[in-house]
Order: structure tokens, then C-alpha cells, then sequence
């Protein structure tokens, strides 16, 4: 919970810096529970997206603003 929201340099990104955000579909008891996010590709992936872009409540429980 406490990379939440944080700004993070992947190595390979067009970008100097991405964010850490919830999935809710991904499993944290296996692996890391740290995925690459594509709302482009994953269906997913786009409908968390738009929930931390239109519900600021849901953006409240992450501590993400």
C-alpha cells in the first residue's frame, strides 16, 4: 500500500517517470502483485483507469490524488 501512487523510473519507458496504481484483478499473494499497465490493450487495465480519473472517492481509498 505505501507505493501507492508513488513516481517510479522504468528503465524502458518513453517517460521519465510513471505511477504506481491499484489493479484490483491482479493477485498480490503470488509473485509481486507489480504489473505493466496498458489501458490501450487490456480491458482492465482501462477500467481502472477511468475509476481513478472519474471517482474521487475510489482515488480517496488509495491515498492518490
Amino acid at each position: 500500500d505505501e507505493l501507492l501512487g508513488l513516481p517510479v523510473k522504468a528503465p524502458l519507458a518513453k517517460y521519465e517517470k510513471v505511477y504506481t496504481l491499484p489493479l484490483l484483478t491482479i493477485s498480490m499473494g503470488k509473485g509481486t502483485g507489480v504489473v505493466t499497465s496498458v489501458p490501450s490493450d487490456a480491458p482492465d487495465d482501462y477500467v481502472s483507469l477511468k475509476a481513478l480519473q472519474d471517482k474521487p472517492d475510489f482515488r480517496a481509498k488509495y491515498d492518490i490524488t
